[in-house]
C-alpha cells in the first residue's frame, strides 16, 4: 500500500519560498557566510523578538512568527528536503504525542 502524499503548502507558497530561498542563499554566498548557520542565527533572533513582543501584547509578534516560519521552511529547503514531507511527518508525530501527553496528565490527576 502506498503512502498518501500530503500537501501543506500551496503552489503559491512553494514558489514564494523558492524565490526567497534563492535570494537569501545568493546573498549569504556573496558574503561568504554559511547559509544554514545564518538561518539558525536569525531563528534565535526572531524567537527572542517574538517573546518580547508577545510579552508586551504587541501584535507585531505575529509578523515575526511568520518570519520565523519562513526561516524554518528555508532551512528545510537548504537541506534539500521537501517541506510537505517534513510537515507530514511532524503532523503524525504531534497526533501521536499530544493524546499520549493528555492521557498521562489525566492519569496523574486521578492519582492525586
Amino acid at each position: 500500500m502506498s503512502k498518501i502524499k500530503r500537501k501543506s503548502l500551496t503552489l503559491f507558497a512553494k514558489k514564494e519560498l523558492e524565490t526567497i530561498h534563492d535570494y537569501s542563499a545568493h546573498y549569504n554566498k556573496l558574503l561568504r557566510k554559511n547559509h544554514s548557520q545564518v538561518l539558525l542565527d536569525l531563528m534565535v533572533e526572531h524567537i527572542d523578538e517574538i517573546r518580547q513582543r508577545h510579552g508586551n501584547s504587541d501584535k507585531h509578534y505575529l509578523i515575526e512568527t511568520g518570519d520565523l516560519l519562513i526561516l524554518c521552511l528555508e532551512l528545510i529547503k537548504e537541506s534539500k528536503s521537501c517541506p510537505d514531507d517534513i510537515l507530514s511527518r511532524c503532523y503524525d508525530r504531534y497526533h501521536k504525542k499530544l493524546p499520549r501527553l493528555i492521557e498521562e496528565v489525566k492519569i496523574k490527576k486521578r492519582r492525586d
